[in-house]
C-alpha cells in the first residue's frame, strides 16, 4: 500500500521562519490539523479549531511534559491549568490593569516617545532599536518597578529568552543563549522585582519565572507590534492618510496589525488522551500547537485575510490568545503600541522607510531592523 504524503510532512521549520503564511493557507485548505515531523508537533491552523483547543483543557492541557516553556523559563502560569493557573494569574493581574498601568500610558509614555524621537539620528535610525524596544522594555520596567537593570540589558535578556522559546530543534547553542539570559535576568528580578511583588503572596521562584514569561510576551509583542504597525502604515499610504485624517483610526490600525501579522504565533498544548479534531485523530501525549497567526488569517473568519484593512468589521483577533490563557498584559501592550505609533507619526509627518525591511520568525515574528528617515 502506498502511504499518502501529507502536507505537514513537507513543511519545514526553516520555511515557517522565513514566511509561514503560504504554508498556513495550504494547511487550512487541505489539512487543518497536521503533524509536522520537522517540529515533532501537530499544528492546528483554523480559527474554530484553535478556539476549541483553548476551550478544552481536559483534552488539550497547558501542563505539557516535556515542556520547552518550563525548560526555558521555569514553571510558570502559561504551563498550568485550573486552580494553579488562576492563583498565579489572579495575583499578577492587578499589576497590569488600567488602574495600575494607566497613569504610565497616559502621563509618562508620551514624554518617553518624545525623548526617543528627539534622539533619532538624521543620518540613519533603526526604529526597532531606537524606539520600539526601549518603549516596550520601559513599559514592563515601570509596571514591575524593575529599576536595577538598564533597558538595553533587559532587551538583550529578552532576546535570549525568546531564542530559547523558539528552539524547536533543541539546538544546544541556542539553549545556552537562553540559559545565560535566564541566569542573569533571574538575579536582577530576584533582587528588585521579587520584593516589589511580595504583596501578591507568590513565592520568589514563582515571581522570577513569571516575570521571565512577561519578558517573552510583554516586551517582544509590543516591540514588534510598534515596528510592524509603523511598517504596515508606511507601506499602505492610504491607511496612513486615513489615520492622519481621523485619529480614531489609530486604534484599529494597531489592532489590524496584530491580526495580520501576529507577533506571537502559537499556544502549545498536549493531548491528555487520544482525541479527534477536525476529523483528524491525534494520539494521547502529542504536542499540539494552536497556531494563532494562522487562525487570524482564516478565510472562514475574515474576508480577504491576507489584506491589511483597518476598516475590517468581522470582529476581534486572538493575537493575545483566548480563553483562560488570554494575555494578562493585553491592555498594557495594546495601549503602549497605539500611543507609540500615533506619537511617532504625529511628530514626524515626513517619516519614510530608508531601506528594505526583512520580516522573519515563526514563533516570534517581526522586522530584523526598520531603517527610517524623515
Amino acid at each position: 500500500m502506498v502511504r499518502r504524503v501529507t502536507i505537514g510532512a513537507s513543511i519545514t521549520l526553516a520555511e515557517l521562519e522565513d514566511d509561514p503564511y503560504p504554508a498556513f493557507a495550504r494547511l487550512r485548505a487541505h489539512e487543518p490539523v497536521a503533524y509536522v515531523p520537522d517540529m515533532d508537533m501537530w499544528l492546528v491552523t483554523r480559527w474554530d479549531d484553535v478556539e476549541y483547543l483553548n476551550a478544552h483543557p481536559e483534552l488539550f492541557t497547558s501542563a505539557t511534559e516535556p515542556s520547552l516553556l518550563n525548560d526555558v523559563l521555569g514553571r510558570n502560569m502559561l504551563g498550568t491549568d485550573g486552580d494553579e493557573h488562576r492563583r498565579v494569574k489572579d495575583a499578577l493581574q492587578p499589576t497590569f490593569n488600567p488602574s495600575a498601568a494607566g497613569p504610565w500610558v497616559t502621563e509618562r509614555l508620551p514624554s518617553i516617545c518624545d525623548e526617543l524621537i528627539d534622539a533619532f539620528d538624521p543620518a540613519g535610525t533603526d526604529l526597532m532599536t531606537a524606539y520600539a524596544e526601549p518603549i516596550a522594555v520601559r513599559a514592563l520596567q515601570d509596571a514591575l518597578g524593575w529599576d536595577n537593570a538598564s533597558w538595553p540589558q533587559i532587551g538583550e535578556w529578552t532576546r535570549g529568552v525568546c531564542t530559547g522559546l523558539a528552539n524547536f530543534t533543541n539546538d544546544p547553542a541556542l539553549a545556552e543563549i537562553a540559559r545565560r539570559a535566564n541566569e542573569e535576568s533571574g538575579e536582577s528580578i530576584r533582587e528588585r522585582v521579587v520584593p516589589n511583588l511580595a504583596r501578591t503572596g507568590l513565592s520568589g521562584d514563582e515571581i522570577v519565572n513569571n516575570v521571565r514569561l512577561c519578558m517573552s510576551g510583554g516586551i517582544n509583542e509590543p516591540r514588534d507590534g510598534i515596528a510592524l504597525t509603523a511598517w504596515a502604515l508606511l507601506t499602505h499610504p492610504d491607511a496612513l492618510a486615513a489615520c492622519r485624517a481621523d485619529p480614531a483610526l489609530w486604534r484599529p490600525a494597531c489592532e489590524e496589525l496584530f491580526r495580520w501579522i501576529s507577533p506571537v504565533a502559537t499556544a502549545t498544548r498536549q493531548t491528555t488522551r487520544d482525541v479527534e479534531l477536525a476529523d483528524t485523530p491525534i494520539p494521547g501525549g502529542a504536542m499540539v500547537a494552536g497556531v494563532i497567526s494562522s487562525a487570524n488569517r482564516d478565510e472562514r473568519r475574515f474576508t480577504n485575510p491576507d489584506v491589511y484593512d483597518l476598516h475590517r468589521k468581522e470582529g476581534p483577533h486572538i493575537a493575545f490568545s483566548t480563553g483562560a490563557h488570554v494575555c494578562l498584559g493585553a491592555w498594557l501592550g495594546r495601549s503602549t503600541v497605539r500611543v507609540a505609533v500615533q506619537r511617532l507619526f504625529e511628530r514626524l509627518p515626513d517619516l519614510a522607510l530608508a531601506g528594505p525591511v526583512e520580516i522573519k520568525g515563526f514563533e516570534f515574528r517581526g522586522p530584523t531592523a526598520l531603517p527610517i528617515g524623515w
